[in-house]
């Protein structure tokens, strides 16, 4: 790997779990790292820039920083409640993350405008979806929640299928992706499974 990307990997991991750290306790950490592989995974199947969606993968979600300190990230509805504040957050911070002097110089300006753009509107699922870019950051937002290999689900049975129902409502059908539609093919029957085996 050259020793750019090496630098800017490093960068952005480094960034972003100061803020994954204090986000949703016991999810934010094992979930980025899990989209940051899918999105990588699909970008290159797709022929996008890898940079761009593994640095977008690891953003998406610091903007969840500070947001429950007086609530519990294992609630559905509270999760919910803070979805849009969070891309706004985050977008933010990434903003903040590319104005520091050793990282600006290993990013394109049209690279960095691409990243917060997709961290502002990742979870916008009324409107995201109109570029490649943006698919496949969803697509691997759902994934990389949805890999009982890589992480263990916190919602309760109740909240679990709540959010199964809005994947089958929102989010599945945002998949456009052939490599996304395989990977969502061998992971969501097991996550199903996970919650409808689960004791209320």
């Amino acid at each position: 790997m050259p020793g750019r990307i090496k630098s800017l990997r490093a960068g952005v991991e480094n960034y972003a779990l100061k803020f994954l750290e204090q986000g949703r306790s016991g999810w934010d950490i094992k979930h980025t790292r899990a989209v940051a592989f899918y999105a990588e995974k699909i970008a290159l199947s797709e022929g996008l820039d890898a940079e761009v969606l593994y640095t977008a993968a690891w953003l998406h979600d610091v903007g969840y920083y500070g947001l429950f300190e007086n609530s519990d990230s294992t609630q559905h509805s509270q999760i919910m409640d803070k979805k849009l504040l969070h891309m706004t957050n985050g977008a933010k911070l990434a903003r903040a993350f590319f104005q520091m002097s050793e990282i600006t110089p290993l990013y394109t300006t049209e690279q960095i405008e691409e990243i917060i753009h997709l961290v502002e509107v990742h979870d916008n699922l009324e409107v995201v979806g109109k570029s490649r870019e943006e698919t496949v950051l969803v697509e691997a937002d759902t994934l990389g929640a949805i890999d009982l290999q890589r992480l263990s689900p916190t919602f309760k049975k109740e909240d679990g299928l709540k959010y199964i129902d809005g994947l089958k409502k929102k989010r599945i059908p945002k998949f456009k992706t052939d490599l996304g539609k395989q990977f969502l093919s061998k992971l969501l029957p097991a996550f199903i499974e996970y919650f409808e085996k689960m004791e209320s």
